[in-house]
């Protein structure tokens, strides 16, 4: 499908949510490194992204997102595109379904997920169907209650297996908030050395 027609459906799905009930939340941040599922996409750059959401009362939200990205090819930035449908159940189960564009401009490739995420306290799994040939992921993670550690464990068909270790410090810097993170992959078929990063990110 034509990029131009998706990101067309994308913003007419969004037009749901009213404006007048709309909620809008935006994000910039500044990383040593872009991770992604366990691997980078800056090839070992500093990486700035930032994005918005915008969500109605009834659960559906919509949302853009970017960052730079190194690949050694055309692409230079990727945009990402989504839109979904969030919420709780009484007995505190959470649910997140929703539709993804990963797109690559100046490139002749892009990526699309449907994914359904489900969790409960400090547990959560989400599994992302990849269109069009895009391989699926199935991903597990787990916050060690109010302490700002979580563990993340994926498995990206055809990709590899990935673990990422993440920590949200108790500080701030001039009003950022700071984090760390591992992070691992075991590739299959030796598509590429595996390696470990240490990535920080600064994010408000």
């Amino acid at each position: 499908m034509n990029n131009v027609i998706k990101i067309g459906i994308i913003a007419f799905l969004s037009s749901f949510i009213t404006l007048q009930a709309a909620e809008f939340e935006s994000n910039v941040a500044l990383s040593s490194e872009y991770m992604w599922r366990g691997m980078t996409q800056s090839d070992g750059q500093a990486a700035v992204s930032g994005g918005f959401d915008i969500s109605g009362e009834s659960g559906a939200y919509f949302g853009v997102w970017g960052s730079n990205v190194e690949y050694g090819d055309d692409a230079t930035m990727e945009l990402d595109y989504y839109l979904g449908y969030a919420g709780e159940t009484e007995g505190g189960l959470s649910y997140d379904i929703g539709y993804l564009l990963y797109d690559f401009p100046g490139a002749d490739y892009d990526a699309e997920e449907i994914y359904l995420g489900l969790g409960y306290s400090f547990f959560g799994v989400t599994y992302s169907a990849g269109q069009d040939d895009a391989p699926d992921n199935v991903e597990f993670s787990v916050a060690l209650g109010e302490s700002g550690v979580g563990l993340t464990y994926g498995d990206y068909d055809e990709i590899g297996k990935y673990t990422i270790l993440s920590y949200d410090l108790p500080m701030d810097l001039a009003g950022l908030t700071v984090s760390l993170s591992w992070n691992d992959i075991d590739y299959d078929d030796d598509l590429a050395e595996d390696d470990d990063v240490i990535a920080i990110t600064l994010s408000m």
